[in-house]
């Protein structure tokens, strides 16, 4: 297992406690005779325990801070089961690693030194004739004074922190202070949404903290963790505890030791400020779910044209939130399921849509519309309208239905989408599109996972031609025999004239898409010429007959 080093503490970032580092241990006369084999750049580490095992299997009993001393243990009998011992003790938060020589001959094996030193653990090597009874007394007696002051101040800390959140000065104002008394980052990590983040990461570079951002997320610190030190992906150990929630989903308090050693001290602050982390979620949910409710109206008033003025816009826009600037390109875009969706099933996903950190837009909003679920994608700004704009927003709805799909688990869902629309006015217009789009789409039995109103083509047109005499006449005139005559005689002309249009004309590639023989298709499309007293080779016959058929697919039943 490859070692993550330890980040050195700041200058001016120690406790102010009298803490027992390792390398004030190595002073004490008892341990005149023990040698520090590797990991003199953590020496500074405070001790907070003595931990006296037997076997290297114990050390899931360890405790964050302690001097865990193997003892009892020769390196002769079984080397295979100290391959694990370095790499535990630096996810469980040990301070130094003790070996007490059962032998004069014992040897600790080089593999673990050398991991030793690569992860910065002190490794001490301790003389077999040392009492380890003596020595477990004279670091207790020191501990124990130094937490005698560390809970004073801890209860500091609380009564502190409780203060601010009862002033009302919110969660980034907690998260911010936590920062300034742990001298490292916090974050609250909560279960499929965005990760509350104190400010050192909130104002850094995201090309710098964007690794640790990506680790930041509940499945990797949250699902199945259980309270305790733990290493991210990107070499950065944090400091892991459950907040307690009840009727919530599930989330995190995390401690990253970004700039100095996370301390015992440090450690017991996260346990304890966890509780009142849990009590400003609830606030924000609630405070969400009145938001949410006013959005929710704010977006069915939107897209349903209730909103007449620009002015009614911005000032409900700033009263609800809403992320997407005057003036920002966008569309209306419709999300299609296969089988129809519950009213509850379209909230909670709109909900889930608003608070979840998508990869590939950003300030997307979402709201139930009746039975439909609808979404206002803003467009990347600066971008004149024409075909690099189209193209662009082409890209951006393909990417954003690919994550849906993960995210919502509907590998069938398409999307629906209206055109862009760069004043606040034309929403509605780019939502009525989408809904056509949806319809048309359904009609004519279009196939595609993203359907645009612009893409409709023909379509659009003939669906708005409206019923009557002369349509019926039009399609009865070219469809009707065709079909007529594949009832009786079952030559399937109508299936191999619209094949015959789909391959531009191309009688062989007809032939192959129908599995028939090419003079079988040549001798169809004869018959198709002979019925209806067309040409092929006509253009004009060619147009109204492909027409015919377009219209026939509009109206199935009608045509059939």
């Amino acid at each position: 297992m490859a070692m993550i080093p330890r980040k050195e503490m700041l200058p001016g970032s120690y406790s102010e406690y009298s803490v027992l580092t390792v390398e004030e241990l190595l002073a004490f006369p008892l341990l005149k005779d023990a040698r520090l084999l590797a990991g003199i750049q953590g020496i500074r580490r405070a001790i907070t325990r003595v931990n006296v095992v037997e076997i290297p299997d114990m050390i899931s009993m360890v405790n964050p801070g302690e001097l865990l001393i193997l003892s009892g243990y020769s390196f002769q009998e079984e080397p295979d089961r100290l391959k694990q011992l370095v790499p535990d003790s630096v996810i469980r938060g040990v301070a130094a690693l003790g070996i007490h020589k059962k032998h004069s001959n014992d040897r600790v094996p080089p593999e673990i030194i050398a991991d030793a030193e690569k992860a910065g653990l002190p490794l001490i090597e301790i003389q077999g004739e040392t009492s380890l009874s003596a020595m477990v007394k004279m670091v207790m007696e020191r501990v124990l004074a130094q937490e005698t002051s560390q809970l004073a101040d801890l209860q500091i800390r609380i009564q502190n922190m409780t203060r601010l959140l009862l002033e009302g000065n919110g969660l980034y104002a907690f998260l911010d202070a936590m920062e300034d008394m742990l001298d490292n980052p916090v974050a609250v990590v909560r279960e499929n949404e965005k990760p509350w983040l104190s400010k050192s990461l909130r104002s850094t570079e995201s090309t710098e903290v964007w690794p640790l951002l990506q680790s930041l997320t509940f499945r990797q610190v949250g699902r199945g963790a259980s309270n305790g030190f733990m290493h991210l992906q990107n070499a950065y150990r944090t400091y892991v505890h459950q907040i307690p929630t009840r009727k919530m989903k599930q989330a995190c308090l995390v401690l990253v030791e970004r700039n100095r050693d996370i301390q015992p001290i440090d450690a017991l602050s996260v346990d304890r400020l966890s509780s009142l982390v849990g009590l400003e979620l609830a606030n924000v949910e609630a405070v969400r779910e009145v938001e949410g409710k006013y959005l929710d109206q704010f977006l069915q008033d939107w897209l349903s044209g209730k909103i007449v003025s620009q002015a009614d816009w911005k000032l409900r826009a700033d009263v609800c939130g809403c992320p997407i600037p005057e003036g920002t390109p966008m569309c209306a875009i419709l999300v299609g399921w296969r089988t129809p969706e519950p009213p509850e099933k379209l909230r909670e996903v709109a909900r889930r849509l608003r608070s979840e950190r998508l990869r590939s837009v950003d300030g997307l909003l979402a709201a139930p519309i009746g039975d439909d679920l609808a979404l206002v994608l803003p467009i990347v700004p600066n971008v004149p309208a024409g075909a690099e704009r189209d193209e662009i927003s082409s890209q951006l709805i393909r990417r954003l239905l690919m994550e849906l799909r993960i995210l919502l688990g509907d590998r069938e869902l398409m999307l629906f989408a209206g055109r862009v629309t760069e004043r606040s006015d034309g929403l509605q217009g780019s939502w009525a599109q989408a809904k056509r789009a949806r319809q048309v789409a359904e009609v004519c039995r279009l196939t595609g996972e993203v359907v645009a109103y612009d893409g409709l083509g023909v379509y659009s047109l003939l669906y708005l031609i409206p019923s009557g005499e002369e349509r019926e006449q039009f399609i009865s005139r070219f469809a009707l025999p065709l079909q007529q005559a594949d009832r009786k005689g079952g030559g399937r002309l109508m299936e191999t004239l619209e094949m015959f249009f789909q391959c531009n004309g191309n009688i062989k590639l007809t032939s192959e898409k129908l599995y028939a023989h090419y003079n079988t298709i040549v001798y169809r499309l004869e018959k198709v010429q002979s019925i209806l007293g067309v040409s092929l080779d006509d253009p004009e016959d060619r147009l109204q007959l492909h027409l015919a058929l377009k219209l026939g697919q509009i109206t199935p039943a009608t045509s059939g």
